[in-house]
C-alpha cells in the first residue's frame, strides 16, 4: 500500500509543500549572492538549515488522517512516509549546500563543520517533527504552525545558555556542543518514535478478551 500511495503520486499532492518555496527560494539567492565563498560558513550554512527546517515541519499536516484513521495502514506509517518524503528533499539540498560553502571554510575545520552542522540540522528537524507528532495527537489539525515557534524557542534558548553554549564556532568548544546537540537529537527521536505509536492500538490489544477454555 505504502508503495501504491507513491506510485500514484496521492501521497506527494497530500503534502504541504508551499512552506518549502520560500525557503528554498531563499537558499538559492543567498547562494547565488556568495558565489561560492563566505566568511561565515557556519553562520550561512545554519541560516539555510533553519529555512530547511522550517519547511519541513509542514510536512506532518495530514489532511486525510480524519479519513484514514480507521484504515490498516496505520497513522505511524503514514508518518513515515511523510518524513521520508520530506528527508529525500533536505538531504539533496543540505549536500549542495555543504559542497557549495564547505570550501570556504580552512581546510583543517572543514570535516568537523560537515559533521557539526549536519547534527545541527537532524536535530533540529527531529525537535520540528516531534512537535508536529505531538501536537497531532493532542488534537490540532494543522500542527506544522506550531513548529515555527518552537523550532525559533529552541534556537532562542539554545543561544542564551551561557554556561553550555552550543551555537558556537569551530575552536575548543565545537566538540562538546555538539556532543550537547547530539543529546538533543537522540531525545527527540525518543519522543518522536513514542509519538508514532498508534494511540488506539494498546487499547485495543488490551480491549481483546481471552476465549475461555
Amino acid at each position: 500500500m505504502a508503495w501504491e500511495l507513491v506510485r500514484s503520486g496521492h501521497l506527494v499532492r497530500s503534502l504541504r509543500l508551499a512552506p518549502f518555496g520560500p525557503g528554498v527560494a531563499a537558499v538559492v539567492v543567498l547562494l547565488a549572492a556568495r558565489r561560492g565563498g563566505t566568511h561565515d560558513v557556519a553562520g550561512d550554512l545554519r541560516m539555510l538549515g533553519l529555512l530547511l527546517a522550517l519547511g519541513s515541519g509542514y510536512v506532518l499536516d495530514d489532511g486525510a488522517a480524519v479519513t484514514l484513521q480507521a484504515s490498516p495502514y496505520g497513522p505511524g506509517r503514514r508518518l513515515w512516509l511523510r518524513i521520508g518524503c520530506a528527508a529525500a528533499i533536505v538531504t539533496p539540498l543540505w549536500t549542495s549546500m555543504l559542497a557549495y560553502l564547505l570550501p570556504s571554510a580552512p581546510a583543517g575545520d572543514r570535516w568537523a563543520l560537515g559533521l557539526g552542522l549536519t547534527v545541527e540540522l537532524a536535530a533540529v528537524l527531529a525537535v520540528a517533527w516531534t512537535v508536529a507528532v505531538w501536537g497531532r495527537r493532542f488534537g490540532v489539525e494543522h500542527p506544522g504552525m506550531i513548529t515555527t515557534p518552537a523550532l525559533l524557542a529552541l534556537l532562542l534558548l539554545a543561544g542564551s545558555i551561557s554556561r553550555a553554549p552550543m551555537l558556537v564556532g569551530p575552536g575548543p568548544q565545537w566538540t562538546a556542543a555538539h556532543l550537547r546537540w547530539s543529546g538533543v537529537l537522540a531525545g527527540a527521536a525518543c519522543v518522536l518514535l513514542a509519538g508514532m505509536r498508534d494511540p488506539a492500538a494498546r487499547s485495543g490489544r488490551r480491549g481483546v478478551s481471552r476465549p475461555q477454555r
